[in-house]
């Protein structure tokens, strides 16, 4: 049956009724279907705004940790570098420790040391251009401790243009006097040596003869490595 025919047989007036019954039909099924849709979407915007928020949840926490990780390990390394400096020091305090009691028992029980004259400390500090400031200390390490004296003689061994050279105290003005002394436990020494500048230095020569009263006693020589006695400053 087509449309016209239908339309005769219900008249105009059913006929309005029945397309108007028809299109809010497509009308509902229509809204119905646009809110199916639209709860669908919805539905998708917030599984991903929950896959969002779980997500950026997730990487918050992996980024501090990380942050405590990285900030654990800084505090381990600088309590590492603290504990390495802290033994650093003691070992240091410790070797000064030992040097100074091994001094005072050659001075205080000199039973336990072969020699009765010795020289400890040797050091050189430069303090102006060619000029150098040596500090040691002479000590007796006799039984029976009495006066004794003498002169220590200086020596500074080198190379100047690839030559030997040797500059003694007493005998060069570069050096100056020998070094006197005079006591009965220990004497320190502190003097300045001028060293000419193209002189390669090698080694610091100590010697003496050592007097008891006018009563010779002893012979003593050192040698001290240039190197080895120089210092980087003047404490």
């Amino acid at each position: 049956m087509t449309t016209d025919q239908l339309k005769e047989v219900l008249g105009n007036y059913k006929w309005s009724l029945l397309v108007a019954l028809i299109m809010l039909v497509m009308v509902g099924f229509g809204y119905k279907l646009a809110r199916m849709i639209d709860e669908g979407d919805r539905k998708k915007v917030q599984a991903q705004q929950d896959t969002i928020a779980i997500l950026s949840s997730e990487n918050n926490t992996l980024t501090t940790r990380v942050n405590q990780l990285e900030v654990a390990i800084e505090l381990s390394k600088l309590e590492a570098e603290k504990i390495t400096s802290t033994l650093s020091e003691q070992k240091k305090e410790l070797e000064a420790q030992q040097e100074l009691l091994s001094f005072y028992e050659r001075v205080m029980a000199p039973e336990k040391v072969d020699a009765g004259f010795a020289i400890e400390g040797v050091e050189v500090f430069p303090v102006a251009e060619e000029a150098y400031q040596l500090r040691m200390v002479l000590l007796q390490a006799m039984q029976k401790k009495a006066v004794i004296n003498g002169n220590v003689k200086i020596a500074i061994t080198g190379k100047r243009n690839g030559e030997p050279v040797t500059l003694t105290s007493g005998k060069s003005g570069v050096l100056g006097e020998d070094v006197k002394y005079r006591f009965r436990f220990f004497q320190a020494v502190n003097l300045t040596l001028t060293i000419p500048g193209d002189i390669d230095i090698e080694t610091i020569e100590l010697s003496t003869t050592v007097y008891q009263y006018k009563t010779r006693k002893d012979n003593y020589e050192l040698s001290v490595p240039w190197n080895k006695a120089l210092s980087v400053g003047v404490e």
